[in-house]
């Protein structure tokens, strides 16, 4: 397998086990197993999402993935290295590489520090200079996720949820990252700012190049935004697919049941939007023809 097919991250049969204890100080320990033999390919430059109902084990993966957790069993690679059991100096490197977005902008942003001091927080704990000085550094990206540059010595507090959220974009993207996990990132947004926060997703992707985990339960996001689409249910994956594929014809049961959810969408309109997307793809493409013919 060349560089260039191998995935850029592979989990191989992931397993996340939990211990706890009834109420009682008396009762005996139990095992839970949340994340179950999952195996997973995150493809250089797509979005692989990953869906299923709460308490499936999405963000469970997500947090394997990310090292962010240890896992009980299975192996994940990176770029064809072993992650796995990563520690110190490694691990702190790993955090260039892959960067996570959460669901809830304002409880994963401490309150008691600016945008600028947040957005540069990852190449300082890394021991990186920040190019340019960290005011035209930080300026520069919020310029690039939308906010006011001006408003970089505000506080999390002083912003929308949306606009919240477009900080934590900023603050994934200070390191240069290969892989950004987006666990939830737009559940607890408004369905019109959702809207602008998977458009600005996806421009950053196509400017960037880096691959997405989309970690959802809203199939209507995960069609706008997703590549490949896996399928999670009580821990494991039941069905992978590329997005269309699954969505015109889901092999497993829950897959067709978790469509079956999903509010109709006037196929008039569905059929107008790939157009309208397929006229997007050709005019972006068309400089790159009309370069190599000259």
């Amino acid at each position: 397998m060349t560089e260039q097919s191998a995935p850029l991250c592979r989990a191989t049969g992931l397993v996340k086990e939990f211990t706890g204890a009834g109420g009682s100080p008396f009762a005996r320990s139990t095992r839970f197993r949340a994340v179950d033999e999952v195996n997973l390919d995150i493809r250089r430059g797509e979005t692989l999402a990953l869906v299923g109902e709460s308490g499936s084990g999405k963000s469970t993966v997500a947090r394997l993935v990310a090292r962010l957790m240890d896992t009980t069993a299975g192996t994940i690679e990176f770029e064809g290295r072993d992650v796995t059991h990563l520690r110190g100096r490694d691990l702190h490197a790993f955090r260039s590489d892959v960067q996570v977005i959460f669901q809830d902008p304002y409880s994963s942003l401490n309150p008691k520090h600016t945008v600028e001091r947040l957005v540069t927080a990852p190449l300082r704990y890394q021991n990186r200079a920040v190019p340019g000085g960290a005011r035209a550094f930080t300026r520069s990206l919020m310029e690039r996720v939308g906010l006011n540059p001006d408003h970089s010595d505000r506080y999390p507090a002083q912003f929308s949820g949306g606009q919240a959220q477009r900080i934590g974009i900023a603050r994934a993207l200070a390191v240069g990252p290969k892989l950004v996990i987006c666990d939830e990132a737009v559940s607890a947004l408004d369905v019109s700012v959702q809207a602008q926060v998977v458009n600005l997703l996806t421009t950053l992707q196509r400017d960037e190049g880096f691959a997405y985990l989309f970690i959802a339960h809203d199939l209507a996001v995960v069609r706008q935004i997703a590549t490949r689409i896996a399928v999670m249910s009580r821990g494991s994956i039941v069905e992978t697919g590329e997005r269309d594929r699954l969505f015109e014809n889901p092999q497993h049961e829950y897959t067709r049941t978790l469509l079956a959810a999903v509010p109709r969408i006037n196929p008039e309109w569905d059929r107008r939007r790939r157009a309208a997307e397929n006229a997007r793809r050709r005019a972006a493409r068309a400089p790159e023809t009309r370069t190599e013919a000259s």
